[in-house]
């Protein structure tokens, strides 16, 4: 067995540095509705909403008001974004776990009772059968924790063990997934349903303690696979962020007179020329939007879990070019190599460039999960912006 890594300290930094708007559901307003920074900020649409605006926020936080359903949508309005790189991919990341650690317990009692070692459980033991999470009282976990706190902290070192174990010994994993999955562990594991551990303890203290040990193994092991579409969504994401903002940049050059459209790509390299246009943009008020919207009520009501990320920068496509890239978004990979979107190929064939790539691999994660996934490209003459947006329900 691989040595087991460290748990991951706490964050230096608990805060992201990326302003933005955050705006509240109907929840979070009750929840929030007293505090004296609440106020009107604009939403994606431009209208006002119920919300929060600051240069950064507490991750933490804004992580935990997500799991709850209180937040509807964090969006940015920048001059350019790829500076935030790191702060845009830890709000990604951010909102895919707060879904993901929502969605643990649900998905972990689904599994541990339709396992056939609770069942067999339950049927040797009826007095004390367990079927439902509903059966366990809140009353009954305290004292569990309470009497018995040490062998279960005891107990859940040992199943972190077991499972870093397992997924340091998969030959199917990159590098990347496997460190995904060994840092993100202890949260998981942290997030499971007190019930649940009511559960797995009364039955670990029996005969089927192994068979439900392997199960509580198996089914994490299996549920750290979503992590995989966290990694593949912030890259996705920020290739579509670079595009926006090398079109953002480019119509700056060329309809302020800096640069031809031949030489603008060569232009906005430099980064003087880039400070250049950043200020254009500021001044006449043609900036890139990003929006992560997140609310059940409006955009998800049958899902507490859908995901609508929008990318937009100024400037149109017509509906040819937009078809024709959403086909090409929709195009076999399979077999071609990550080198190859950096070669000097033909541009049509590889003409979505890394961002082709990563949404094959979203594709065939989510297909396999059965997870609901889209991504559009289209003009908003109203807004004379053109956008990205991604549709996901994990």
């Amino acid at each position: 067995m691989q040595a087991l890594p460290d748990q991951l300290p706490p964050r230096k930094d608990p805060f992201i540095h990326l302003p933005s708007s955050i705006i509240l559901t109907s929840a979070g307003m009750k929840f929030l509705g007293a505090n004296p920074a609440i106020q009107k900020v604009l939403n994606r649409e431009g209208s006002p909403k119920e919300g929060l605006m600051s240069p950064s926020f507490n991750a933490q936080t804004v992580q935990k008001l997500i799991m709850k359903s209180m937040i509807e949508e964090i969006f940015v309005s920048r001059p350019e974004l790829l500076s935030l790189r790191s702060s845009v991919i830890s709000t990604n990341n951010l909102i895919v776990y707060a879904i993901l650690y929502r969605k643990l317990s649900p998905a972990l009692a689904k599994a541990l009772f339709e396992s056939r070692v609770v069942k067999d459980f339950n049927r040797k033991n009826p007095k004390y059968s367990i079927v439902d999470l509903k059966h366990v009282s809140q009353q009954k976990v305290e004292m569990m924790q309470q009497k018995f706190g040490p062998q279960l902290a005891a107990i859940k070192r040992d199943i972190r063990e077991l499972v870093t174990e397992r997924i340091l010994s998969s030959l199917n994993l990159t590098d990347e997934d496997i460190q995904a999955r060994v840092r993100s562990l202890p949260k998981f594991i942290e997030w499971v349903d007190p019930r649940i551990w009511f559960v797995f303890y009364i039955i670990y203290n029996t005969d089927f303690r192994l068979p439900i040990t392997n199960v509580f193994v198996n089914m994490l092991a299996a549920y750290l696979d979503h992590t995989r579409i966290a990694t593949h969504l912030s890259n996705l994401l920020m290739e579509f962020v670079q595009n926006a903002e090398k079109a953002h940049l480019e119509r700056l050059a060329f309809r302020g007179n800096l640069s031809g459209r031949a030489e603008a790509d060569r232009f906005i390299r430099s980064r003087e020329n880039r400070e250049k246009l950043t200020a254009i943009a500021v001044r006449n008020n043609e900036l890139l939007d990003l929006s992560w919207n997140m609310n059940p009520d409006r955009i998800a009501t049958h899902s507490l879990s859908r995901i609508q990320i929008q990318i937009s920068n100024y400037g149109l496509i017509d509906e040819t070019t937009a078809q024709r890239l959403s086909r090409k978004m929709k195009s076999d990979v399979e077999g071609i190599s990550l080198a190859s979107f950096y070669s000097d190929s033909d541009s049509d064939k590889l003409g979505a460039g890394l961002g082709l790539l990563y949404n094959s691999y979203l594709e065939e994660i989510c297909r396999k999960e059965n997870i609901p996934y889209r991504v559009s490209i289209f003009p908003e003459p109203k807004r004379e912006k053109t956008t990205v947006k991604i549709d996901m329900t994990l």
